[in-house]
């Protein structure tokens, strides 16, 4: 398998349905969140990855494999000490393969490249995988430091 990593634009039409995926996978147990308020999945997928994930304070990346979209990670606040780590997603496919490791350790480069002395992210302690990936990259658990009430477990990982 060749593996590449290309930052991209994050109205492309391979981000746009990768990104769907992840929100349903990641926010899909969260039509009724934890306040009963619940999360409307079409809204979301319209939004697409954060508005922020684009140069000069942020990277969005689609990972190939073989030529096809297998993933996406992104990374914001390079103008900043602390990087966040958003919209990490690899596609059933492909898991198992090393690709997130490789999404995960791209995006730590670029924060280090920019300066950036740490690297946070935000998940949900049901995305299993992506939690053991964290703490198998170095990253340790920190107490909240955003309200994303999509989370329930933060990570920071000094570089």
């Amino acid at each position: 398998m060749t593996f590449s990593l290309e930052p991209i634009d994050r109205d492309d039409s391979r981000v746009r349905a990768l990104y769907a995926d992840f929100v349903r996978e990641a926010d899909g147990p969260l039509v009724y969140d934890r306040e009963g308020a619940g999360i409307d999945l079409d809204e979301e997928i319209a939004k697409g990855p954060p508005t922020d994930l684009i140069p000069p304070s942020g990277v969005l990346l689609l990972a190939l494999v073989d030529g096809k979209s297998a993933g996406l990670g992104g990374v914001r606040h390079l103008d900043t000490d602390i990087a966040e780590v958003k919209s990490m997603y690899v596609a059933p496919a492909f898991r198992g393969t090393g690709l997130g490791r490789r999404i995960l350790a791209r995006l730590d480069e670029i924060a280090l490249e920019h300066g950036c002395r740490a690297v946070r992210l935000d998940t949900s302690d049901y995305l299993i995988p992506a939690v053991g990936l964290y703490r198998a990259a170095g990253y340790r658990e920190v107490p909240a430091y955003n309200e994303n009430p999509k989370a329930d477990l933060w990570f920071e990982r000094n570089l």
